[in-house]
């Protein structure tokens, strides 16, 4: 097993992070107080981590440990927020601002820049690997959910999602500075970053069953707002890991591509599930990757792809087909290695490689495109997939086909409507994208919601081969996800809102291990005792944080049941650190 991660990594500057102060950015800046200031700056001064909270934050994220954490970050924080911002026009983090506005207007926002500020003086003498500052992680998060297009509270949230496990702020004021929406996103981030930390130590990735299991207690048990913050979190990490030790860096990337990027695809946002695959395989097999990287260059074809493109969109004008674009892309380095490694291909064997995507008006332009394409080119036959009519269960619509060119090579072309691109490329997060020109996020958190309901359904019932699937697709014109969904009467229907009848999936920390066990509904804690090892011996009992008496209590989805022998020499380093863990998670859940 490979050792605990407590190193950081080496933070990249963001390309488009370059050192600017246009105005917006400095007049957010402007109202400065000088004492306050000043007295933030005398707060700086270092500490060391007190022993009980050493392994309080996850590792997953992988930044270096600040040298000051605590109650001096919290002090800074509550002045930060109290003075309106530090001073200073040329700083990094008023430098770090303005790159972050002149991306994405939300970082005007009056929430946002609280957060920001707040943020700043939590994380202030907290640095990664290259020197950088901590904070510059914060920034780059939230502009990840920026860029999918989340509201104030999410962007502050992914600002903060640090705070409580790396500088001491504490649930009550995020939520009295911020709101509870807030500060309930910082918290389940916090419990995500966590259950990481343990999957990590204890290999759960290597485990394929408990790793899917895993993923659905995420869906489960946490908002999926705070799914998404973690997995913006994963990603910027994933990106900025050259400093750790080889051996750390796959080890995070073995836990990134079991269990991040499968829930990335299974939450449909594709964009960063290709990212994140990319990512694990150049860590986990570098000349492998080095070496299809190469392969890919030489033999993709890019006057093939502007070609064809060039054709199809006259074609498209011919017939007043209205498109809002046409352009080439190839197929990810991991999804070809995949490929070529299950089926046994040569990368000239696989037909989809070289693509050609097409973004029309409607569905029934899609169809009509498809005609275009047919007879433009030869069809291969046996390669045509309508995941119009039949989506894939993450909400996935387009149509592909694959066709041959006059060079003799294969083409795969998809076409899909804006809003099957949006789906594609955000997934759950495709309502918080403009629509028509008009943003509507008022409706977008129920929906996530019912979204998160379906995934988790659809995944709670493939653990039972036992039970048929009774999925049809919905058509409802509301929703652009249209997924799968289960019948009323669908033994494994759940949402958070409602009670689940289908398996519940209970996190066990027993013998420094962490299994994801499966139960039938209305299992008690005693249920659980008997598949123990340590079933029959005095042990002390603590659930979700909480001691627990009543053996015959009912569990829940997403429910810690933690075991402790009560005989002493049998508790070891190992399990103490669970303990100081789930110590200060009970901290964070009474505040």
């Amino acid at each position: 097993m490979p050792p605990s991660i407590t190193c950081s990594v080496k933070c990249r500057p963001h390309p488009r992070l370059a050192p600017q102060t246009p105005a917006a950015a400095l007049e957010l800046l402007a109202a400065r107080c000088a004492p306050a200031a000043a007295e933030l700056r005398a707060a700086s001064t270092r500490c060391r981590s007190p022993p009980s909270l050493s392994l309080s934050r996850s590792a997953d994220s992988a930044e270096p440990r600040a040298p000051c954490r605590g109650t001096p970050s919290a002090r800074r924080a509550r002045a930060a927020v109290a003075a309106g911002g530090d001073d200073g026009d040329g700083d990094p983090a008023a430098l770090m601002l303005a790159g972050a506005l002149s991306r994405y207007a939300i970082f005007r926002d009056d929430l946002v820049r609280r957060a920001f500020f707040a943020a700043e003086a939590a994380h202030r003498g907290q640095v990664r690997a290259s020197g950088d500052p901590y904070l510059e992680h914060c920034v780059e998060t939230a502009a990840l959910l920026a860029e999918l297009g989340a509201g104030p509270t999410v962007v502050a949230a992914g600002l903060l999602h640090d705070t409580v496990d790396d500088a001491g702020l504490d649930y009550t004021f995020i939520s009295d500075q911020f709101g509870a929406g807030v500060a309930d996103l910082v918290k389940g981030v916090s419990n995500l970053s966590h259950f990481s930390k343990l999957a990590r130590r204890n290999d759960t990735a290597s485990r394929m069953d408990e790793a899917d299991r895993l993923r659905i207690v995420f869906l489960a048990t946490e908002d999926a707002r705070a799914v998404l913050i973690k997995l913006a979190d994963r990603l910027h990490n994933m990106r900025t890991l050259d400093s750790l030790p080889r051996i750390k860096q796959q080890c995070f990337a073995k836990e990134t591509l079991e269990i991040f990027a499968p829930l990335a695809n299974q939450l449909g946002i594709l964009n960063w599930k290709e990212q994140l695959e990319n990512l694990c395989f150049k860590y986990l097999h570098t000349d492998k990757f080095d070496e299809l990287s190469t392969n890919l260059l030489e033999f993709y074809n890019r006057d093939m792809i502007t070609g064809a493109t060039r054709r199809l969109e006259q074609a498209l004008d011919v017939r007043g087909l209205f498109y809002y674009a046409v352009y080439g892309r190839h197929k990810s380095i991991y999804s070809i290695h995949s490929k070529m490694a299950r089926k046994k291909l040569a990368m000239d064997e696989i037909y989809d490689i070289h693509g050609v995507r097409v973004i029309v008006k409607n569905r029934s332009d899609c169809f009509a495109a498809l005609e275009i394409v047919h007879h433009l080119w030869p069809r291969i036959p046996g390669k045509f997939k309508d995941y119009i009519s039949s989506p894939k269960t993450n909400g996935y619509q387009s149509l592909h086909t694959v066709v041959l060119t006059k060079e003799l090579l294969p083409l795969e072309i998809q076409i899909r409507t804006r809003d099957m691109h949006l789906q594609a490329e955000f997934g759950i997060a495709a309502h918080w994208r403009y629509k028509e020109g008009v943003r509507n996020r008022s409706s977008s958190v129920p929906e996530m919601v019912e979204w998160v309901r379906k995934v988790v359904t659809c995944q709670c019932e493939t653990l039972h081969t036992d039970h048929p699937l009774s999925l049809v697709p919905d058509t409802s014109p509301s929703n652009i996800h249209t997924i799968r969904s289960h019948s009323n009467v669908c033994p494994f229907s759940y949402s958070k809102q409602c009670d689940h009848s289908g398996p519940v999936l209970v996190i066990l920390l027993e013998n420094g291990k962490m299994p994801v066990q499966e139960l039938p509904k209305n299992s008690t804690i005693s249920d659980l005792l008997k598949r123990s090892s340590n079933y029959g011996m005095p042990l002390r009992l603590r659930l979700n944080c909480q001691v627990v008496h009543n053996w015959n209590q009912e569990l829940k989805m997403g429910d810690v049941l933690e075991l402790i022998p009560s005989t002493p020499c049998k508790y070891g380093s190992h399990t103490r650190e669970f303990h100081q863990m789930f110590d200060h998670r009970l901290a964070v859940s009474q505040s």
